[in-house]
């Protein structure tokens, strides 16, 4: 067999050392770990369209809690003592270890009783439509008064694939996806970002779907803004196998076993 000339041998270290560079770059290529990541990596400002926020209502057994402030002190302790405290060890928000949930509880027949004012529909209003039928109701007795309504129960659950897993008590009434990502920790390096799990009750039914958050049009989702009880669950990738021990092991091993190949190989076509 004939030896390479130089010009050969010239070209040869160059080639090698290409292949070589081109392996190592392909196989410790890293891919972006971030939400909203086909937005472009610019200072310029860029708008979405948001999802059209609908108001939750209510349901039966939730839990509302109803402040009413007038100008008589003594009337304002009678109407606000049916916000009873009841303790949820299970719920945590923020820090917390335990929530103290108060409020009138909804009834089976949709209904809150309240003190002078008595009865009151609920179920299928939202906390807006309460306050002003509670409003009304209650100006018969005292001159203006104010009224607050709101959920005291509205409750998210996060699990799967992030730092945190949790329930968190919610104290507003538009929380989106992001925001319980953000209550739970943020996703971890490990979890599926493109294929989100949100459980939601619908009608005594369970609506599953998945909301892709790599994606920018996710804040464009009709399921963007949660509702109480939604639990949302993070899948794990197929990274995490790749993180592991022997995954690791068996890339050293097949990077070792091609090094030596192009070594034997390299010096059989140098000396022979």
């Amino acid at each position: 067999m004939k030896k390479l000339t130089f010009y050969t041998k010239s070209l040869l270290y160059p080639v090698l050392f290409l292949f070589l560079i081109s392996f190592f770059a392909t196989s410790c290529k890293t891919e972006r770990i971030a939400i909203l990541k086909d937005i472009p990596d610019t200072t310029s400002l860029r708008y979405i369209p948001l999802a059209k926020y609908t108001p939750p209502t209510v349901r039966v057994d939730d839990i509302l809690n109803i402040v009413i402030q007038t100008l008589d002190p003594q009337a304002n302790t009678i109407l606000n003592q049916g916000n009873l405290p009841a303790t949820s060890g299970a719920v945590s928000g923020g820090s917390a270890a335990q929530a103290v949930i108060s409020g009138y509880l909804v009834g089976k027949d949709g209904s809150v009783r309240m003190p002078y004012i008595g009865t009151v529909h609920v179920a299928g209003l939202t906390t807006e439509q309460i306050r002003d039928t509670v409003s009304n109701r209650i100006a018969f007795y005292f001159k203006d008064p104010v009224v607050n309504v709101r959920f005291a129960n509205f409750k998210v659950t996060v699990l799967g694939e992030v730092k945190n897993p949790s329930t968190f008590l919610i104290p507003n009434e538009k929380p989106s996806i992001i925001d319980a990502v953000g209550l739970a920790g943020d996703i971890t390096i490990y979890g599926r970002r493109d294929n989100v799990m949100l459980i939601r009750d619908y009608e005594g039914q369970k609506e599953i779907t998945r909301i892709n958050l790599d994606s920018s049009k996710s804040v464009s989702s009709p399921y963007f803004f949660l509702r109480p009880n939604d639990v949302i669950y993070v899948e794990a990738s197929a990274s995490k196998v790749q993180s592991t021990d022997a995954y690791r092991n068996r890339n050293y091993s097949i990077i070792a076993a091609a090094l030596g190949f192009l070594t034997i190989l390299s010096a059989r076509l140098l000396f022979k």
